[in-house]
């Protein structure tokens, strides 16, 4: 249930909101910019299949009868995805100027920077969340050519930032790849390091007098399952599913560890900034609370998605359950390939310790008990995970939304030993012509309340962002799931903003005087 208290947060706490580059800047083939994997993914036919938006139903409580969904179906969004078997190459291209533009003009930031700022003056933000370009910036792929007209479109949109008072915290890879860079196998390839290692090291020497925190990478899970699934760029199928996505993982983690070496070595002592790795997160409830093996699979599940990530930069290692469950079905699949590669002894003096504060995504959480059977065509991740995860459909109670979150900060609180903590995302989409203005009020309220509660209890949040800034382009869900505080009307060319007036007031008085009544009296 809400509460009636009147949250009152701390000064220092940093509030805000987030947007990333290829959901809000458009401008998807200009000035240089090269195209990304999902330029390929939604416009250029190299991707062989397409992915067809269902919307799921309502359903708010957790059922046996629940269909599982399989985890690389799940996608930010709160809707599935399958795939048909038309070719991209069958589809006619979409018009630039509806819905379904597949990014090439989104919010149309990129010719909006005055205009944005003002938006986010407006609202009172402390803190703007937002990504760079890679192949806008480096359209090779590598320094050796930048786009001038990149640079400056950074270089303006910060400054302005600054001027008025706004701190930037920059995410230096958002998902949008260089299409150059995945012909020779994108993040698969462990030569991806060193290109990434050399993207940042050029994004640190030309803007890194102006930021202060920077996230290296914005959630690997969500990467890596677009290497073993079709919902997500590159899309390369679930005939990788459980080898590519792995190798995926493993790419990623190094790449964030040796940008934060580098930046320790190089740019620490003159820039005085914060960095690290943005991970999604979700909290796995057992299915049954009392049932023992229920508990084992929500550990599993949890270590999974998150452990997987957060557990190399304590002791440079996998966790050993998740290691324990694919040697298993290695074995039962009669597979003698190793699948997870543990790092090298100098690989672990890169990742232990590679980061400054921790920074995550939340949504809700979910629900697990044991996947005692399989099918002979489920994939190999699915037969890793051996859970099956309940609380897709619909919406999620709110109760286990919160417990989850709090439980969440609680465990990252523990394990890293008191980390300063920044919630880079935490959102509730409305969907195309459905008024939820109050449901996302509160949602946000309970979320925040739990906030102040952690900081109660002396765990040490230092920011939290809404997403999002505005109503973007939402992946492969396209514009129909709407999280942002303003609107945009994608119908029209020229991409113009609104407040969404059921909501605006509650969140730009949390964000100018850093207190929140209660939704229902805002």
């Amino acid at each position: 249930m809400t509460s009636n208290e009147i949250i009152r947060f701390p000064e220092s706490l940093l509030l805000g909101v987030g947007s990333s580059a290829y959901q809000v800047e458009g401008a998807w083939d200009e000035e240089g910019k090269a195209p990304s994997i999902w330029d390929a993914f939604f416009h250029s036919g190299e991707n062989e299949v397409l992915h067809e938006f269902i919307p799921l139903q309502n359903h708010d409580t957790i059922s046996d009868d629940e269909e599982p969904i399989d985890l690389l179906t799940f996608f930010k969004g709160f809707h599935v995805f399958k795939s048909t078997t038309k070719l991209r190459s069958q589809v006619s291209e979409p018009s630039m100027y509806s819905m379904d533009d597949g990014g090439m003009i989104a919010c149309d930031s990129y010719h909006k920077t005055e205009m944005d700022i003002q938006l986010l003056k407006d609202l009172g933000v402390q803190i703007y969340r937002f990504s760079l370009s890679w192949p806008r910036l480096l359209p090779d792929g590598d320094d050796q050519n930048p786009n001038q007209a990149g640079i400056e479109y950074y270089n303006n949109l910060l400054q302005k930032l600054l001027d008025n008072n706004i701190q930037p915290l920059i995410t230096i890879y958002h998902w949008d790849l260089p299409q150059s860079l995945q012909k020779i196998g994108g993040w698969a390839n462990s030569n991806i390091v060193r290109y990434f290692t050399n993207y940042c090291e050029f994004v640190f020497k030309t803007f890194g007098d102006k930021v202060k925190l920077w996230s290296t990478i914005n959630e690997p899970r969500l990467i890596a399952e677009g290497y073993g699934g079709s919902s997500t760029a590159p899309a390369l199928g679930e005939n990788f599913s459980g080898i590519a996505d792995y190798m995926v993982i493993h790419n990623l983690l190094l790449a964030h560890g040796y940008a934060y070496r580098l930046y320790n070595e190089n740019f620490r002592e003159t820039q005085q900034g914060q960095i690290s790795l943005c991970l999604d997160t979700l909290w796995f409830f057992p299915a049954d609370p009392n049932d023992e093996e229920h508990k084992k699979a929500a550990d599993l599940a949890f270590q999974s998605f998150v452990g997987i990530f957060v557990q190399p930069l304590l002791t440079g290692e996998y966790p050993k359950i998740v290691v324990e469950s694919i040697k298993a079905t290695n074995k039962l699949e009669n597979k003698n390939l190793t699948r997870i590669i543990q790092f090298t002894d100098q690989e672990k003096k890169i990742l232990i310790g590679a980061y400054d504060f921790v920074a995550f995504n939340y949504y809700f959480s979910l629900y697990a008990k044991p996947n005692l059977t399989f099918k002979e065509e489920d994939n190999l991740k699915t037969k890793d995970l051996k859970v099956q995860l309940l609380g897709f459909k619909g919406d999620h109670k709110p109760e286990d939304t919160n417990a989850g979150f709090r439980n969440l900060v609680d465990w990252f609180d523990e394990v890293l030993n008191h980390p300063k903590i920044f919630v880079c995302e935490n959102g509730f989409a409305e969907d195309e012509g459905v008024d939820k203005s109050l449901e996302k009020k509160r949602y946000h309220y309970d979320i925040l309340r739990e906030v102040d509660q952690a900081l109660k209890r002396n765990i040490n949040i230092i920011g939290y962002c809404v997403w999002s800034f505005m109503d973007s382009l939402e992946w492969a869900s396209g514009y129909k799931s709407k999280f942002g505080i303003y609107g945009v009307d994608f119908n029209d060319p020229s991409r113009p903003r609104y407040k969404k007036e059921n909501n605006f007031a509650f969140f730009q008085n949390l964000f100018k005087t850093k207190t929140l009544p209660p939704p229902e009296i805002e």
